[in-house]
């Protein structure tokens, strides 16, 4: 299988919370914009969930530091997301990851504005290895993933990440999200090592994490 090199970009508490129990996110510094504009800026595509997409309408763009904006990809099994959201200001710069048996007449609205579509195999969730490979093959080489807990949950223990860049913020929330938001967690399922440390804004930490599995090659 061809694929992106994927990278996770994520700000969590120190109890490993992405968001509290009322989906409030706002944990990232200045330091932290830029570290995620800057990796905006050198990959091909940004990948994001659909409840992301609700929840947080985000633009996606590279603002921080200059360099070029990435396509906009949302994982959508069921096409829920509206076409208004922002992602969408520019369509033909937009992808949505669905599955083969999504409504006709919504793949038609989207596509009809100029959003591409591509659709893949749906058993237990998408089939996100076929998906990551039609991303490929229509230029998509480096992808950086901005996602809530499910879709770091599908990428990773499926052997698609290649590295994640932490922040840890200085908080906590004892409950809430996590970064990985699916399945029992009570055993260990993928190791990590450490790439690169960095002090953001005093109080935050970087860590970039390369994975040593579960993990496929790219090529």
């Amino acid at each position: 299988m061809q694929r992106p090199y994927v990278t996770i970009f994520s700000t969590m508490t120190i109890d490993g919370k992405i968001a509290n129990s009322s989906k409030y996110s706002k944990l990232s510094c200045d330091d932290d914009f830029k570290l995620q504009h800057y990796l905006r800026s050198i990959n091909d595509a940004v990948m994001i969930g659909a409840n992301t997409a609700i929840i947080d309408n985000p633009s996606l763009t590279v603002r921080l530091v200059k360099g070029t904006s990435p396509y906009k990809i949302v994982v959508d099994s069921k096409l829920i997301i509206p076409t208004s959201l922002k992602i969408f200001s520019n369509p033909k710069r937009s992808i949505i990851i669905t599955s083969n048996d999504s409504d006709p007449e919504k793949i038609e609205k989207f596509e009809r504005i100029g959003v591409k579509i591509i659709k893949v195999n749906k058993n237990k969730g998408l089939d996100m290895e076929s998906a990551l490979q039609k991303l490929y093959e229509i230029g998509i080489k480096k992808l950086m993933v901005e996602g809530g807990g499910n879709l770091n949950y599908s990428l990773l223990f499926r052997g698609l990440v290649d590295e994640i860049w932490i922040t840890i913020s200085p908080f906590a929330f004892g409950g809430g999200i996590s970064f990985l938001e699916k399945g029992e967690l009570d055993e260990i399922k993928a190791e990590l090592y450490i790439k690169e440390i960095k002090q953001l804004c005093h109080n935050w930490i970087n860590i970039r994490y390369g994975i040593l599995y579960p993990k496929k090659p790219i090529v």
